[in-house]
C-alpha cells in the first residue's frame, strides 16, 4: 500500500512496500501523517521538517548522526524530554514538540521511565555478553552460540544489524532482500537466533564496572549482567568536520541519508549534495538516485586514483574482486545519470535561514587547502558528509583496556587487540569498528575469531581448527584490503587552523573555535584545561565530535603533542534516564576515608633551571591560587608548584557549593556541638563566601556566583527537631537563618517534594563554577607577578639557615618559607619535614544531569541523607553529598561506582522528584579533604617558615583560608583567632 497521502519525501519502489498502520502525531501544534513502525525522525523527515532541539543561542539543530550519538535531534514526547527522534518510535496521537517541558505544575518533566520494582538491580549471569548486534557482534554471538555457549547480545537500536546492514524498518516490507547488504544482513541475524543467541533490542549499555559488572538500561529497567567473558563491538560513529554552516538543519552524516531512505524509506533531501572520503558515498549516492531522488554531486577529499598506484590496486582486486566491481559499478550509474564526481574536492560553507539552502565548494590543492576564488555556490537542501569513522571505544576505555593513537585524519584511540580480539584485560574482547576502523569484512572474520576463543577459554572448542583458520584467513584477505582501499582514498590533511573563529567546535555547548583558540592563547594547553575553561566536551555527546577537533587544534596552536585522546572515560557512556538508575541505599555517617595516591598525569615534565622564591606554595588548587594571588598583591616574590596541572584535582572537580551552615553530619544533638572544630569554622563561611565576591570583581570574570540561600530540608518530625537544634547553635557563631515549615518550603522552592515537612534556610549560601574560578584567580595572581610551575612533584623538603631546600621532579627550589597547601595530600607532604597531619582523603563522587527548565535556585542539603543538589548556570543539576568514590591503583584513576550513583540519584529523586524526567550526563570522582570539620592554618611549632594552609569544605573557605595564612606570614596576625585551627589543637 501507499504511505498515506503519497508525500513527495517518502521513497517508493515496486520491491519495497509500505506495510505501516497509517497514524497520526502532533509536532510544535501541527498534526502529522505517519507510519506505525518508524522513527519520529522518519515520520517529520517525510513531511520535509527538519527542525528539532532550540540551542541555547536560539538556532536550531536538525538530523545529523542519525544513529543516537550527537543528541541533536532532541524532542518532548508526551512531556518526556529530550528524547532521540532518530531511534523514538512513533505511536498514535503522541504530541511531540521541540522545546522542554517548563518545568512548572502546569508543564513538568514527565519521568522518563516507571520508578524500579525492585530494591536493587536486577542480575543476571550469562556466559558471554556481546555489546552490539552489527557484523562483528553477531559475528562473535554466532561463533561462540554453535559452541554451547550461551550468548545473551545488547542492543541500543530497535532493530539488530547495525549501521552497516541497516534492515529495513518494520513500517515496510519486502518479499525478499532488494540487495546483497540487506540479504547478508537478515541471514546474518537469523543465524544468530537458529544458534539460540539472544538479542536485545533498545538496551543501553550505561557502564561497566568489571569484566562480570556491565550495566544496561533495557526498556526503563536497569540490569547488571554478570558474564563470564565480555565482547565489545560497539561499533563507530562518524567524525565531525566543521565548516561554517555545519549545524543547519538539514546537514547531515551520510549514515543519517543512508538510515533514512534504506531503513524507513524517507529522502534526506530534494536536491541532496555528497561531500568526504570513501566508497559509501559513492553507494549511498546511488541508492538515492534509484529512489528517484536527484543528487546535485559527489565530493571526494581523496584524488582520482592514478595507474602509478598499481600495487594498491592489484592488492584490493587479489583481495576482494567483488567490492571494487561494486565500486566500478557505482562510478559507472553516476556517470550514465550524469551526477558529477569532483576528485580533490571539500566543503567551503553551507548557508540558510533556518534550514540548509546552499553550499559552496571548491577544489582542494596537494596539500588539502581549498581555494575560494574557485568555489561554486548549487542549491541543496540536504548536505550528506561521509569523511570516515571514530570507533566508539568508550565502554573498553572505561574498563581500563590498553588503546593506541591512530593518526588518522583527526587521530584516534584505538582499542589493542590480538587478531581474535583479546584486549589488555583477561576476559574482554573488542572486536568491529568500535575497536579500530577495517570495514564490515574486518568485523565480521575478528568477531568469528573472538566467539571460537571464547568457546575454547570456556571449554567448549577448538573442535573444529579449520573453523578458526578460515576466519583467520579471512581477517588476513580483509584487512589487505583494508589496507590497499585507504591507500587509494588517501584524504588530504585537516586543516582545522583555517576554519573561521566563529564556526562551532562543539555543537552540545555551542563553543566556537574562536573561544577555544582564546583559551589556548591563554595558556590552557590541554584538554583537560580546555574542558574546564570552557565547557568543552561537557554536553549530552560527551565529546564525542568535538575531542579529536580540539586535540589537533590544541597540537598545532600551542605545539603540544595530543598524547591523550578526549577525556579520562566518565559513566554512564552515554545520558541515561536517571529513574531507572535510582534505588534506595544504606546511609552512613561523615566520609568514608581511603589513601592519598598520586593521582597526577602531568603534561609538562621537561627539567627546569634551579629556582628561588621568598615563598614556595606546594599545590596548584584553589588555596594555591588564592594565597598565591594575595601575597603577591602584597608585593612578595611567591612561586607556586603543582605536580599536575593547576585546577586539575580535588578543586577542579568540586561540585561547587558555598556552605554556611553545618552539614548534617558535623552536628549531633546532645553534643558539645558549640565546641566542635566545625562549629568554629561557622563565622568563616560568610566572610569566605564575601571574599569570593570580592575575587570576581578583582579579576573581572563572572564566577557565576549565585547567593540565593540554602536549604536543608526534612522529611520526618525527627529530622525537623534535628534542624532546629542545629539552626540554634549556627545562630549563635553568627550564622543567618531561620526554620520554616512546609507551606513556606514550597513557596521558596515549589519544585521540591510536597512529601517534605521543613527545612532550614540559610539565605548565606549559594554556588560558584570552580572550572572558572581558580583559573582566573590564578591567572590575576600570574599578572602580579606570581610564578606557576606544574608537573614539579616535590620530594624532599629540608630545612638550613636560609630557609628551605626542596627537590621536585623537575628542579630544585630554594624558598624562604614553604606553605603546604596540597589538599587531599597534604598528609604526604607533612611527613617529608616529619609532622603527622591528621587529613585523610575521601574520594567522592557528583552527578550532573543534562540541562533542565529552572527548577531549583538554592542549594539544597538534607538533613539525614547525604545529598548536596544546586542547578549550575548550564542548566545541570549538580548532585553530590558525599557519597563515596573507587580508587583503581593500575591506573591511578578514581572513578564512580554504580551503588553510590544509584543512592545518590534516588536521595535526589525524592527530594526533587523531576529529576525523574532528567537524564544523567555524567557522574565524576575527585579526592575530598576530610579532617575534623575545622581547617588546619599557621606555621608548624619547631618548623620556622613551615606553614599548612588546608582545609575541608575547601572550595567555599578557600579565599578566607588564603588570606588567614597570608596575614599570618606577614603580620603574624589575623582577623580571626587562629588557635582554634593551628596543628597544636591535635596534641
Amino acid at each position: 500500500m501507499l504511505c498515506m497521502e503519497n508525500l513527495p519525501m517518502r521513497l517508493e519502489s515496486p520491491r519495497i512496500r509500505c506495510s505501516g498502520e497509517p497514524l497520526s502525531i502532533v509536532y510544535d501544534g501541527q498534526e502529522l501523517s505517519a507510519v506505525r513502525g518508524e522513527t519520529v525522525a522518519a515520520a517529520l523527515a517525510a513531511h520535509g521538517i527538519v527542525q528539532y532541539r532550540h540551542t541555547q543561542r536560539g538556532e536550531r539543530r536538525g538530523l545529523y548522526c542519525g544513529m543516537g550519538t550527537c543528541f541533536d535531534c532532541l524532542v518532548t514526547i508526551n512531556g518526556k524530554a529530550n528524547q532521540r527522534a532518530c531511534l523514538a518510535a512513533v505511536a498514535a496521537g503522541q504530541q511531540i514538540r521541540s522545546r522542554m517541558p517548563e518545568g512548572s505544575a502546569a508543564d513538568p518533566l514527565a519521568p522518563l521511565w516507571p520508578p524500579p520494582e525492585h530494591n536493587e538491580p536486577l542480575q543476571q549471569n550469562v556466559e558471554l555478553l556481546v555489546i552490539g548486534a552489527g557484523p562483528a557482534g553477531l559475528s562473535a554471538a554466532i561463533a561462540a552460540a554453535r559452541h554451547g555457549i550461551e550468548v545473551v547480545v545488547l542492543d541500543e537500536r530497535p532493530h539488530p544489524g547495525g549501521q552497516y546492514f541497516k534492515p529495513l524498518a518494520p513500517s515496510h516490507h519486502a518479499t525478499r532482500p532488494v540487495d546483497r547488504q540487506f540479504a547478508e544482513g537478515l541471514a546474518l541475524v537469523q543465524a544468530a537466533r537458529d544458534a539460540g543467541v539472544i538479542i536485545v533490542q533498545e538496551a543501553a549499555v550505561w557502564g561497566a564496572h568489571a569484566v562480570d559488572e556491565v550495566v544496561a538500561v533495557v526498556k526503563g529497567s536497569e540490569i547488571v549482567f554478570r558474564p563470564r567473558r565480555l565482547v565489545i563491538a560497539a561499533g563507530a560513529y562518524e567524525r565531525a568536520v566543521p565548516f561554517r554552516g555545519w549545524t543547519l538543519p538539514g546537514v547531515m552524516s551520510s549514515g543519517a541519508a543512508q538510515t533514512l531512505a534504506r531503513a524507513y524509506r524517507v529522502a534526506p533531501g530534494r536536491r541532496v549534495l555528497i561531500a568526504g572520503n570513501g566508497p559509501l558515498n559513492l553507494q549511498l549516492a546511488c541508492e538515492l538516485i534509484d529512489s528517484g531522488v536527484q543528487v546535485v554531486a559527489v565530493l571526494e577529499s581523496a584524488s582520482r586514483v592514478s595507474p602509478r598506484q598499481w600495487r594498491e590496486l592489484g592488492s584490493a582486486l587479489r583481495n576482494a574482486p567483488e567490492l571494487i566491481a561494486r565500486g566500478l559499478g557505482y562510478l559507472r550509474k553516476l556517470r550514465r545519470q550524469r551526477v558529477p564526481v569532483l576528485w580533490n574536492h571539500g566543503i567551503v560553507s553551507a548557508s540558510g535561514v533556518e534550514r540548509l539552502e546552499r553550499v559552496r565548494y571548491a577544489p582542494l590543492d596537494a596539500s588539502g587547502v581549498s581555494n575560494p576564488s574557485e568555489a561554486v555556490e548549487v542549491a541543496a537542501d540536504a548536505l550528506c558528509l561521509g569523511y570516515g569513522f571514530i570507533p566508539a571505544t568508550e565502554i573498553a576505555r572505561a574498563l581500563g583496556c590498553t588503546h593506541r593513537m591512530v593518526t588518522r585524519h583527526v587521530s584516534y584511540l584505538a582499542t589493542e587487540t590480538a587478531d581474535d580480539g583479546a584486549t589488555s584485560l583477561s576476559g574482554v574482547f573488542a572486536v568491529g569498528d568500535g575497536t579500530d576502523l577495517g570495514g564490515h569484512r574486518v568485523a565480521l572474520a575478528r568477531g568469528a575469531l573472538a566467539g571460537i576463543t571464547v568457546a575454547k577459554e570456556l571449554k567448549r572448542g577448538d573442535r573444529d581448527p579449520f573453523e578458526r583458520r578460515q576466519a583467520l584467513r579471512a581477517l588476513k584477505r580483509a584487512e589487505r584490503f583494508q589496507v590497499a582501499l585507504w591507500s587509494l582514498y588517501r584524504a588530504p590533511p585537516v586543516h582545522l587552523e583555517l576554519v573561521p573563529d566563529e564556526v562551532t567546535l562543539c555543537r552540545c555547548e555551542d563553543i566556537t573555535f574562536g573561544q577555544v583558540r582564546a583559551e589556548i592563547d591563554a595558556g590552557h594547553d590541554s584538554l583537560a584545561r580546555l574542558k574546564r575553561s570552557t565547557r568543552l566536551g561537557m554536553g549530552r555527546c560527551q565529546g564525542r565530535y568535538c575531542a579529536g577537533p580540539a586535540a589537533l587544534l590544541l597540537a598545532r596552536s600551542a605545539g603540544v603533542r595530543p598524547a591523550v585522546y578526549g577525556w579520562a572515560p566518565r559513566l554512564p557512556v552515554k545520558p541515561t534516564p536517571a529513574v531507572s538508575l535510582a534505588f534506595e541505599k544504606t546511609e552512613w555517617r561523615g566520609h568514608r576515608r581511603t589513601g592519598t595516591p598520586n593521582l597526577a598525569h602531568p603534561a609538562d615534565i621537561t627539567p627546569l633551571p634551579d629556582q628561588e622564591a621568598a615563598i614556595l606554595i606546594i599545590g596548584g588548587g584553589v588555596i594555591g591560587a588564592c594565597l598565591a594571588y594575595d601575597l603577591a598583591l602584597a608585593g612578595e616574590d611567591v612561586l607556586v608548584v603543582e605536580r599536575d596541572d593547576a585546577n586539575l584535582q580535588a578543586s577542579g572537580a568540586n561540585a561547587g557549593s558555598l556552605h554556611v551552615q553545618l552539614l548534617s553530619f558535623d552536628f549531633e544533638v546532645g553534643t558539645q556541638a558549640d565546641v566542635s572544630p566545625a562549629a568554629a569554622t561557622l563565622r568563616l563561611g560568610p566572610r569566605s563566601i564575601a571574599l569570593w565576591q570580592e575575587l570576581a570583581r578583582a579579576c573581572g570574570e563572572d564566577f557565576e556566583i549565585r547567593i540565593n540561600g540554602g536549604l536543608m530540608v526534612a522529611d520526618t518530625t525527627e529530622a525537623m527537631k534535628f534542624l532546629v537544634a542545629k539552626a540554634a547553635l549556627e545562630r549563635r557563631f553568627g550564622i543567618d537563618n531561620q526554620i520554616v515549615g512546609a507551606s513556606e518550603l514550597r513557596s521558596l522552592a515549589p519544585a521540591l517534594s510536597e512529601r517534605l515537612v521543613g527545612a532550614e534556610f540559610a539565605p548565606e549560601e549559594g554556588k560558584i563554577n570552580p572550572s572558572r574560578a581558580t583559573y582566573a584567580v590564578l591567572n590575576q595572581a600570574l599578572r602580579h607577578g606570581a610564578r606557576f610551575i606544574r608537573g614539579a612533584d616535590v620530594t624532599a623538603l629540608n630545612a638550613d639557615a636560609g630557609g628551605w631546600r626542596i627537590e621536585t621532579s623537575r628542579c630544585r627550589i630554594r624558598a624562604g618559607r614553604v606553605v603546604n597547601a596540597s589538599g587531599p595530600w597534604s598528609r604526604d607532604l607533612g611527613r617529608l619535614v616529619g609532622i603527622e597531619l591528621p587529613v585523610y582523603s575521601a574520594p567522592l563522587q557528583m552527578i550532573v544531569t543534562e540541562p533542565a527548565p529552572p527548577l531549583v535556585n538554592h542549594l539544597v542539603a538534607h538533613a539525614n541523607r547525604h545529598l548536596s543538589l544546586k542547578q549550575a548556570a548550564s542548566g545541570g543539576l549538580v548532585i553530590g553529598g558525599a557519597w563515596s568514590a573507587a580508587y583503581e591503583e593500575a591506573r591511578r584513576f578514581i572513578s564512580a561506582t554504580r551503588p553510590s550513583i544509584e543512592g545518590n540519584l534516588w536521595v535526589a529523586q525524592q527530594v526533587l522528584p523531576q529529576i525523574a524526567g532528567l537524564h544523567v550526563l555524567r557522574a565524576w570522582a575527585a579526592m575530598n579533604v576530610d579532617i575534623d570539620g575545622a581547617p588546619i592554618i599557621g606555621e608548624v611549632p619547631g618548623l620556622r617558615g613551615f606553614f599548612n594552609a588546608v582545609t575541608s569544605n575547601g572550595y567555599t573557605l578557600a579565599p578566607i583560608v588564603a588570606r588567614m595564612t597570608r596575614d599570618l606570614m606577614l603580620r603574624g596576625g589575623c582577623e580571626y583567632d587562629p588557635q582554634p585551627f593551628a596543628i597544636t589543637r591535635f596534641h
